[in-house]
């Protein structure tokens, strides 16, 4: 299998930021994989609707084309405020549960398929910077590692060497 891939951080952007470049990225692949992760700048001010459609748009840009494409939850944030707290779960509940039925739909067209990579037991405070906003060098280790299991079995499945 041909293809390309890439890493882009757009550390500081805002969820419709993030989105609008990854529309663009997916929208110029032919196949390949996407993880798409957004720490929720902005989350407050942008509602639960708004960021919730803006992340499923990027994925539903992947069902022209062959690429598989990962959601991640948004991260908790050990010093947020309570809003914060309900609206990252509410929208983590949302994003979970229409990942999931775009993974069922994709499974009975026989489709390239998406997933939903959930970060909130995998992060704790420790893994965030005295800010309690930026992910340290232990958070970003935990992420990579979830990012190279979903790699790897995705690659697997593109192959055709796992079911």
């Amino acid at each position: 299998m041909g293809g390309s891939s890439g890493c882009t951080g757009l550390r500081g952007k805002q969820v419709k930021e993030i989105f609008e470049y990854a529309e663009k990225a997916i929208d110029d692949m032919n196949e390949g994989m996407v993880i798409v992760q957004a720490d929720g700048n902005g989350l407050l001010e942008n509602g639960k609707e708004a960021t919730v459609n803006a992340i499923m748009k990027v994925v539903e840009i992947k069902r022209k084309k062959n690429v598989r494409v990962a959601v991640t939850s948004l991260l908790r944030r050990p010093v947020c405020n309570e809003e914060y707290e309900w609206l990252h779960k509410e929208v983590n509940r949302d994003l979970h549960e229409k990942v999931l039925a775009m993974k069922a739909e994709s499974i009975r067209k026989r489709e390239v398929g998406s997933s939903f990579l959930d970060m909130d037991n995998l992060i704790h405070a420790g893994c965030f910077l005295e800010d309690g906003v930026h992910v340290s060098q232990e958070g970003e280790t935990k992420i990579s590692q979830r990012f190279i299991c979903w790699i790897r079995a995705t690659h697997l499945l593109m192959e055709g060497r796992m079911d």
